[in-house]
């Protein structure tokens, strides 16, 4: 059995404990919310029509990320698999709108996608309580999460609405899996030929398969698109919400009156540093790439609005 069937495998017995899937009365509407808008100079975030200094778009970025080692050294996980993403507990109607938001998404960033009848590797489910939907996992089966050390297995069970189980991969330049073992006197080795160089690292970090709960009760009167916009940040990067956010994102859906609609321009372009380029890059080097991706888009909308006129 390969690893999708096993996490596939995991999934449907989560899915065989949910009660019957969330229904078009509970107030989760199918259709998407207009985009949020505006204009963008070369450091202004639209939406609000705010300025906001490249000092501001490091913070907030350096707030979200889920750190592994030092954020200089080790390159920031990302998919690089092809994606097969699958929901448990919606409605069929909902849950085929929630899972083509899922793929536009990563088809926008240049993500390779499998066919629609593929075994998941990026599972969101709707339950009536994902901490202990997690920790009955952690506690049957602890050998799926023996590679996660004590802090990561607690975030997972963290109280709150969305619990994210991230499983990565540390793999070499070329895609090779490297050996992860929990015994300190033999280390896993690598060999492999390498240039002398400090633009890129001799690994890349893999994120292989997401499993992502969103709480029914939680969820109410939130949209489709809105849900699928969280999970898209949360599960196709390791991301939390910021704890002192200075700039509109979705992560903050949960946490504030008045949530933006769906994935914000700070969100769009974190996500597309991230996949920007080779894997390997040191983290360090999204940030900034963040900051890049602000400017072009600003750059890809005035265009946009050159050719409309």
């Amino acid at each position: 059995m390969t690893l999708s069937d096993r996490f596939t495998a995991l999934a449907v017995a989560a899915a065989l404990s949910l009660p019957a899937p969330l229904a078009a009365q509970q107030q989760v509407p199918s259709a998407w919310d207009d985009e949020v808008s505006g204009d963008n100079n070369e450091i202004v975030v639209t939406g609000n029509n705010q300025q906001i200094e490249v000092t501001r778009v490091q913070r907030q970025v350096r707030d979200i990320v889920v750190r592994q080692g030092n954020m200089f050294e080790v390159p920031l996980a990302r998919f690089e698999d092809r994606l097969c993403p699958g929901v448990v507990g919606l409605s069929a109607e909902f849950a085929f709108s929630f899972n083509a938001r899922l793929r536009a998404n990563a088809e926008e960033l240049g993500i390779r996608l499998l066919d629609d009848d593929c075994e998941p590797n990026f599972v969101v489910v709707f339950t009536e309580d994902g901490e202990a939907m997690f920790r009955t996992m952690m506690e049957n089966e602890p050998q799926r999460f023996q590679y996660l050390n004590s802090g990561e297995q607690a975030d997972i069970v963290a109280p709150g609405p969305v619990h994210v189980w991230t499983n990565v991969q540390p793999r070499t330049l070329t895609g090779m899996p490297i050996a992860q073992v929990r015994n300190l006197g033999a280390p896993p080795q690598m060999s492999a030929w390498q240039a002398h160089t400090r633009i890129y690292t001799t690994t890349r970090r893999d994120i292989v398969t997401v499993m992502l709960s969103f709480d029914r009760d939680a969820v109410q009167g939130m949209s489709l698109r809105q849900l699928a916009d969280y999970a898209t940040i949360r599960g196709l990067a390791q991301t939390r919400p910021p704890e002192d956010p200075v700039m509109d994102s979705i992560l903050t859906l949960f946490d504030v009156e008045s949530p933006p609609l769906g994935l914000t321009e700070f969100d769009r372009a974190y996500l597309r540093s991230l996949y920007d380029g080779i894997p390997n890059l040191p983290g360090f080097r999204r940030v900034g790439g963040t900051t890049r991706q602000l400017r072009l888009m600003a750059e890809e909308s005035g265009r946009e609005s050159a050719a409309s006129e």
